[in-house]
């Protein structure tokens, strides 16, 4: 059964690598189709192993190319090159150790798991904030066919072992490649910008928007949700309004922003750090040195002192100063 459906998954795989190159407004395009074509591979690989067997090392770092790409195409964070260069050295070693050592094998059959459904856990946790509604509506999808793979591949790898596994993956793949083409124009029309011109209603919603948050920031439990809830408005109206009125593309950003300026401008205060990014809203020091590391570039304490000792060079020189020199 896997020596059909392989080749036929293989072939699907391929065209919709093209497809997906063809695509120059598509993010993280050309990761993608590497990353199609590597799924290609290990599913030709699971049906004639001794045939591509000189190309296991390429192929085992297919999970680590389709996590990078799928994460890059929806706007992740991506991990440090470094991360992903040890995750891909430990890939094609196990791969090429599971020939001689078995639990090798499962090794590489747990990174490949752990890789594919870290994607969908940060896919959940960004959706609360995430500003884009087209690429919300993606995320659910993508949310909803990782789990039937998943579970799929999962089940039947228990129940029947590896090759059901892999039979049942091809088959599953297949089906999401056809979908993936019958309704590319669908899912090509979801993923087009969204207007980026504001209306004379929501222009009042967004000065009503940046009345609130001037009220609001400081308080540790604010969400889009509580935003939208105390302006009285849909979060998918407050979503559109934020992201073209103030060019976020989530809300933590937007919020980060508004905290981040508020502890600049307060800078120069008496107290700690830790202090006035309590006082901004964070609900811990360390939360508050990653957010404005990832804004500013450098950390709170050496923006401090960098404000103080322009603060006293610039200061003007009194007598008693200038008769210390």
């Amino acid at each position: 059964m896997l020596t059909l459906i392989a080749p036929a998954t293989a072939s699907a795989q391929i065209m919709l690598a093209v497809l997906v190159w063809r695509q120059s407004a598509v993010p993280g395009r050309r990761e993608m189709a590497a990353a199609l074509c590597l799924g290609a591979l290990y599913f030709l690989h699971a049906a004639f192993p001794e045939v591509l067997k000189p190309l296991v090392p390429i192929i085992a770092a297919g999970p680590l190319a389709f996590n990078r790409a799928l994460g890059l195409g929806l706007g992740l964070t991506p991990r440090p090159l470094k991360v992903d260069a040890a995750l891909l050295l430990l890939l094609v070693g196990l791969a090429g150790l599971g020939f001689i050592v078995s639990p090798a094998q499962i090794l590489w059959d747990a990174l490949s798991l752990y890789l594919f459904f870290e994607l969908p856990v940060r896919l959940w946790r960004r959706l609360p904030g995430d500003l884009l509604n087209a690429r919300r509506r993606v995320s659910y999808a993508l949310l909803a066919v990782g789990a039937l793979l998943g579970a799929g591949v999962a089940i039947v790898s228990v129940l029947g072992g590896a090759t059901p596994a892999a039979t049942v993956g091809a088959l599953l793949t297949l089906l999401l490649c056809l979908s993936t083409v019958a309704f590319g124009g669908e899912l090509k029309r979801t993923l087009s910008p969204e207007p980026k011109g504001l209306d004379a209603a929501e222009t009042r919603l967004l000065q009503r928007v940046r009345a609130e948050m001037a009220n609001s920031y400081g308080d540790p439990r604010l969400s889009l949700s509580r935003l939208a809830q105390r302006l009285g408005v849909a979060e998918h109206r407050l979503r559109r309004v934020i992201h073209a009125g103030e060019g976020e593309e989530h809300f933590s950003r937007y919020l980060n922003r508004w905290r981040i300026e508020s502890f600049k401008a307060r800078a120069k205060e008496e107290g700690t750090i830790l202090e006035l990014a309590l006082s901004v809203g964070y609900n811990s020091l360390s939360a508050f040195n990653r957010a404005f590391k990832a804004a500013e570039g450098i950390t709170p304490s050496a923006f401090r002192a960098a404000l103080k000792a322009k603060t006293s060079d610039a200061s003007p020189k009194t007598p008693d100063t200038m008769s210390g020199q």
